[in-house]
């Protein structure tokens, strides 16, 4: 069984990760003050992407073109494209401009130990006290897709998950869309 992280619960037979709620997502984006925090949570949470891809990305590494972000190297040493919202590819380009950054510097000045000492504190401002991480972010990515129809496939490559399996722990968050589609499938004459 995985190693349960303060963001994860134990069932039976699985570790469930724990997600941010939309409004706990919400709460969270607007505890922010830092333009570089702004972005960098921004990418984890919409992205789907691990704090230290995060920190190593690479301004040449936003994709405003595909609305992605380029990891490379992710875990595994494996090489991968994961789709972001508009906003936060528009967000990090303004950003790395208004910072007067080349294409081939580091888009963030944070280490990964200081990325997550400062969502920390943003969860404190936000009220979100139950331990949540930078994984935290991951996680809600994962399930926010799901919730939106996105096929499982495609949310493990989005992830970079090498298994299925991995990404598969995540139908079990799914009670909203599953709710959703029970609802619609069992309307008689509402």
């Amino acid at each position: 069984m995985n190693k349960i992280n303060n963001d994860e619960e134990e069932t039976g037979k699985f570790v469930l990760p724990k997600v941010l709620t939309y409004d706990e997502m919400d709460r969270f984006l607007s505890a922010i003050d830092d333009i570089e925090d702004l972005v960098a949570c921004r990418v984890m949470l919409f992205g789907g992407l691990r704090v230290n891809e995060a920190c190593n990305l690479k301004v040449k590494d936003l994709q405003l073109e595909t609305l992605s972000v380029f990891v490379d190297q992710g875990k595994g040493g494996k090489d991968r494209l994961a789709p972001v919202d508009v906003a936060t590819i528009t967000i990090a380009n303004c950003y790395a401009h208004s910072m007067g950054k080349n294409p081939g510097d580091q888009l963030f000045s944070s280490a990964k130990r200081t990325l997550q000492r400062h969502v920390e504190l943003i969860y404190q401002r936000a009220g979100i006290n139950w331990g949540a991480t930078c994984h935290t972010l991951r996680h809600t990515c994962a399930t926010w897709q799901l919730d939106q129809g996105i096929p499982l496939e495609v949310v493990r490559e989005n992830l970079g998950h090498a298994d299925i399996s991995v990404t598969q722990i995540y139908l079990h968050l799914n009670i909203r869309q599953r709710s959703r589609l029970y609802r619609d499938a069992t309307r008689f004459g509402t």
